[in-house]
């Protein structure tokens, strides 16, 4: 009786191992692809949120605060002296300043006391641009970071009618009291360089008009 023997493969050919090996890299090689594709997308989504919420943030503060000048907590008629100001091209990237005085409600203890609110762009603890504030000639404290500029111009009512005849900068401001608004333009920018925008960080510019209220009846 003759008996048929099987052969059994004793290991890979080279072809068979250079074949395996190729296919491996190439499924290495697309997850890798997908990994860094992921990582990329979720930095981006992260830095725009962080964008968007410190524009809003410091929009918000620099509004609210405009809002206060001239503000008379126990004086009825007179103007504030100097009760907006500010300075062009002053800052970090040319930014401007703005300075704030009003007056609080404290009418029995300190009735002539004011509080003065300056804004400023500088450099932050980050090493990236930052919005400051101080208050009362106080050290500026850093409030908002990644906010790369601000533009300031004022709204002058040469007519008195309550509405501004034109937005023009300070110092082509004819009466400071004649100053019944404000368009502010912050800019704000992602805390890091983004690959899908060429290495560089992205940008977005966020405005604002401020009607000073304290000197519209």
């Amino acid at each position: 009786m003759n008996t048929v023997r099987r052969k059994h493969q004793q290991g890979l050919a080279l072809i068979e191992l250079m074949i395996a090996m190729t296919l491996g890299l190439l499924v290495v090689g697309a997850l890798i692809m997908l990994f860094a594709n992921s990582k990329e997308t979720y930095l981006l989504n992260e830095n725009l949120a962080r964008l968007q919420e410190n524009g809003r943030f410091a929009m918000h503060l620099v509004s609210r605060d405009l809002r206060w000048a001239d503000y008379r907590g126990c004086l009825t008629q007179d103007l504030l002296a100097n009760a907006i100001t500010g300075a062009n091209n002053s800052g970090l990237n040319s930014s401007d300043s703005v300075t704030i005085v009003y007056q609080p409600n404290d009418c029995l203890n300190s009735p002539n006391t004011t509080v003065t609110m300056a804004y400023t762009v500088d450099e932050g603890t980050s090493g990236r641009p930052s919005l400051y504030r101080s208050i009362d000639g106080g050290p500026p404290v850093e409030l908002v970071e990644d906010i790369s500029d601000l533009q300031i111009l004022y709204g002058e009512d040469t007519d008195n009618d309550d509405i501004p005849n034109y937005y023009v900068e300070l110092g082509s401001i004819s009466d400071p009291e004649q100053i019944v608004s404000v368009r502010m333009a912050l800019t704000t920018q992602t805390p890091n360089v983004l690959q899908s925008n060429g290495g560089n960080r992205m940008s977005r510019d966020f405005a604002s008009t401020i009607v000073l209220r304290n000197r519209i009846p």
